[in-house]
């Protein structure tokens, strides 16, 4: 049985030979979410290798050779697919969400993701407080432009490929409704605001 400190040893001292973490310092992003099927006395590095092989399978020459298409890497897709995992609860909204991410990066705008708070705080609140708005990190989306420096979770496939194949939109903004987990799409300002007014209190 593997603790959690051991595992999260391992994590640090392997150096886990794939083309996709070349570069990188850390394994976040890439520890793909899914069934395992393990034996008791399974080792952190077997686990972990088997999450990284199950990335590098996932990640097929097709969706790869997209990527270096659009000039991108796969850290900055990962990065991306990260925040849209942690944003949008329906699989039919992620290529949107994803759009409208891109859509702000070209603007100069920056992201606003609250995900990205709660990635600074610790917490899981889908409204972060004025304090955690003005945590100083890199990671603050909101205080930042662009993508943070890294993953903030492990995204599921259909968050990477929405990352990869994001879908064109006239929105710029979008909330999540915590009643029914709808996410709402607004393409002014303005019109979040009445949004917000009308969803989120």
């Amino acid at each position: 049985m593997v603790k959690k400190e051991e595992f999260l040893a391992a994590l640090k001292r392997e150096n886990w030979n794939y083309d996709f973490l070349e570069g990188l310092e850390s394994l976040e992003g890439f520890l793909f979410p899914d069934t395992y099927y393990i034996s008791y006395n399974v080792s952190s590095n077997e686990i972990i290798k088997k999450m990284l092989d199950n990335f590098d399978k996932k990640l097929t020459s097709d969706l790869r050779a997209e990527i270096k298409k659009q000039g991108k890497s796969v850290k900055e897709i990962v990065t991306l697919a990260s925040i849209v995992e942690k944003e949008v609860y329906k699989e039919e909204d992620k290529k949107i969400v994803a759009g409208i991410f891109l859509k702000r990066v070209v603007l100069g705008m920056p992201l606003d993701a609250d995900s990205t708070i709660n990635y600074i705080t610790g917490k899981n609140s889908p409204m972060p407080t004025s304090g955690d708005l003005a945590a100083e990190s890199l990671y603050n989306t909101y205080l930042n432009k662009g993508l943070p420096p890294g993953p903030i979770s492990n995204p599921s496939l259909s968050s990477i490929k929405a990352a990869i194949y994001p879908e064109d939109s006239p929105y710029l903004y979008y909330l999540n409704r915590q009643d029914t987990k709808e996410t709402i799409f607004s393409k002014t300002f303005e019109e979040h605001l009445e949004n917000k007014n009308k969803y989120l209190k």
